[in-house]
């Protein structure tokens, strides 16, 4: 990657990140901010990795098409929660999650199960940021689907919160119930 494309790499990144920060301040959405305040951390910290010329194998294969899909997601971040939802009007977590990738030019099935059975299978030790993580409820069914962001951080809507919010993988209850994770398309043929 040249210099250049890492600059502009690196400005779309703070902008979207500022822009995220903005959208954080409307009083609907404070409850969300010290979420997104990690998250903006992890990007400002993934845009001086680039400026220093150390890009994630991940991000360098297709940058523009991972920083959109965590931008979009993020700008989510305290929409409320309709069950059957698939636009910023409301979402559940597999409508956001087949909105935000849709917006990014992939087409995911509508239900959790169906997103689960369409991706290829992710180690915990392998997630890349954009990859979809899952939850099972009673005999280990699919049920619940959020986007991972990075540092054990994903991005989903939850019913239990009634917005979008961003959540720790290690918490007890995202422990207990995770199922696993997939890559729904690598992100060399992602436009």
């Amino acid at each position: 990657m040249t210099t250049g494309a890492k600059w502009i790499l690196a400005f779309f990144l703070v902008a979207s990140a500022c822009l995220g920060a903005l959208a954080l301040g409307h009083s609907a959405r404070s409850a969300a901010a010290p979420a997104a305040q990690a998250f903006d951390h992890q990007g400002m910290m993934l845009t001086l990795a680039i400026l220093r010329g150390e890009i994630p194998p991940w991000f360098a294969r297709d940058p523009a098409f991972a920083a959109r899909l965590l931008a979009l997601a993020t700008s989510q971040v305290g929409r409320g929660y309709v069950f059957g939802g698939t636009t910023p009007a409301g979402f559940d977590c597999s409508g956001f999650t087949s909105w935000a990738y849709r917006k990014t030019g992939i087409d995911l099935p509508r239900t959790s199960g169906e997103q689960f059975q369409a991706g290829k299978p992710v180690g915990t030790s392998a997630l890349r940021p954009g990859d979809l993580v899952f939850f099972g409820g009673a005999g280990n069914r699919v049920g619940h689907v959020g986007i991972y962001l990075s540092g054990g951080r994903f991005i989903h809507s939850s019913r239990s919160n009634g917005q979008v919010g961003v959540d720790d993988l290690s918490a007890p209850y995202w422990t207990r119930t995770f199922a696993g994770a997939r890559r729904v398309a690598s992100l060399e043929t992602a436009r």
